[in-house]
């Protein structure tokens, strides 16, 4: 299940649009919410599968992908953000997870890059996170 895009008219214009994939709906309405309050639009997606289609659909509107790594379904956040490199290099995808451990390299280099977030986090911490995306000089690519 997805929210629907609001329209590019009157408040909304000039705000940016970030997609949020998470299958924690919990999780996935504290982020809607953090992220409206700092004056973004958002567009949240359950599945990887909705997200993808929500890419696809709206790739020109999306200035950034936050997904949840673990996610069900056949593809996860990492197969998401591979798929999304393909279609549309420029677009940033960046993570959330709270399923890999301090001592996985592979969550450390993300880190270290600053493509991972990791759960929980505070509202200030996301709202840090998501700006620091934005403003970046090139896309973030998928973490290897």
């Amino acid at each position: 299940m997805e929210n629907t895009v609001e329209s590019d008219s009157g408040e909304n214009s000039g705000k940016p649009l970030i997609l949020v994939a998470d299958d924690e709906p919990s999780i996935l309405q504290y982020i809607e919410h953090v992220l409206q309050v700092a004056n973004y639009r958002v567009i949240t997606a359950t599945t990887v599968e909705d997200a993808w289609k929500i890419v696809q659909r709206h790739q020109t509107e999306i200035e950034l992908v936050l997904t949840d790594i673990v996610m069900p379904g056949s593809i996860d956040g990492q197969d998401l953000a591979k798929r999304i490199q393909q279609l549309d290099p420029a677009l940033p995808v960046v993570f959330i997870t709270g399923a890999l451990s301090e001592t996985d390299d592979r969550a450390a280099r993300m880190v270290e890059k600053q493509l991972l977030l990791r759960k929980p986090f505070f509202p200030q911490q996301l709202i840090d996170f998501v700006g620091a995306q934005l403003h970046k000089e090139s896309p973030s690519g998928v973490a290897r």
